[in-house]
């Protein structure tokens, strides 16, 4: 695999982690659609399958993720969602959404450990940031259906882990961008 693969590839995991997890909206609809960061991915595990033959088998679940995310993003022009409609669907999507994060963030660290610099650790942060988000990601979905006995708490709650959740992926963001600085310094000294 060559290096433009690589470099190409990171870069989109780093963007699409900013379209999936940062939104801003205009009444319901999203400026940031989080289903152009699930293709991304996909894009991503294209360019860096070569590097980490498992990335391939997150394709159905990112493929899942990216179809769920374009019809609430293409019913939000007229004020609708699938979240919410069926509680059992929402449980699965968000289940599919934990496992393929946690399991991309895996992968991805093993391809940091393959090519960053001695002395760095970035393998050992993306495991950190993995995990961290991994147990944010529980706690909103856990939250969202216990907020009816939790009242206010639950939106304190909420707002908490928002923003921790945003620092997390801004720190995940500067992490992959600095993998693919690695990568393009490690082609530039061949």
């Amino acid at each position: 695999m060559d290096y433009e693969n690589r470099y190409t590839g990171i870069g989109k995991v780093a963007w699409g982690y900013f379209f999936v997890f940062i939104d801003f909206k205009i009444n319901s609809v999203s400026l940031l659609p989080a289903f152009v960061g699930y293709w991304m991915f996909l894009s991503a595990i294209h360019y860096l399958k070569e590097d980490e033959r498992e990335l391939g088998l997150l394709k159905p679940l990112g493929t899942i993720l990216a179809l769920w995310h374009g019809v609430n993003w293409l019913l939000s022009f007229g004020g609708a969602s699938l979240s919410g409609l069926w509680q059992v669907a929402d449980i699965l999507v968000g289940m599919v959404n934990l496992y393929f994060h946690f399991q991309f963030l895996t992968n991805l660290s093993s391809i940091a450990k393959k090519y960053q610099p001695e002395g760095y650790s970035l393998d050992a942060e993306l495991l950190r940031y993995r995990t961290v988000l991994t147990v944010l990601q529980t706690a909103m979905m856990v939250n969202a259906y216990l907020a009816k006995w939790l009242g206010n708490f639950a939106v304190l709650l909420s707002i908490v882990a928002l923003v921790v959740c945003l620092v997390v992926i801004i720190a995940l963001m500067k992490v992959l961008f600095e993998l693919r600085r690695c990568i393009g310094e490690e082609e530039a000294e061949r």
